[in-house]
């Protein structure tokens, strides 16, 4: 796997290893699951991506409580995203 090149936090090169093998084992699924469950957890994989490409390009000061809200509200965002693809899973 190892996705990514040395710059990138350690939790987005995870992420989108675990995007690669939700895609790599979703990817003969039975046709009854392809268009509900699998395609669900596909989205929530990538979302987790996104949200956390997100997050890091918030720039937060000490003294910035906005800036650091709108980085707390996408890391919560992968959280969940997170649970919901377990869930299925």
């Amino acid at each position: 796997m190892g996705t990514a090149n040395k710059s990138e936090l350690s939790v987005i090169i995870k992420a989108k290893d675990l995007c690669s093998y939700v895609m790599t084992v979703t990817d003969k699924s039975p046709k009854r699951y392809r268009f509900t469950l699998v395609s669900r957890m596909q989205n929530y994989a990538l979302d987790v991506i996104e949200d956390l490409y997100y997050a890091n390009e918030v720039f937060v000061r000490a003294e910035d409580k906005e800036q650091a809200e709108r980085r707390l509200a996408h890391q919560r965002k992968v959280q969940t995203s997170l649970k919901l693809l377990a869930y299925i899973a």
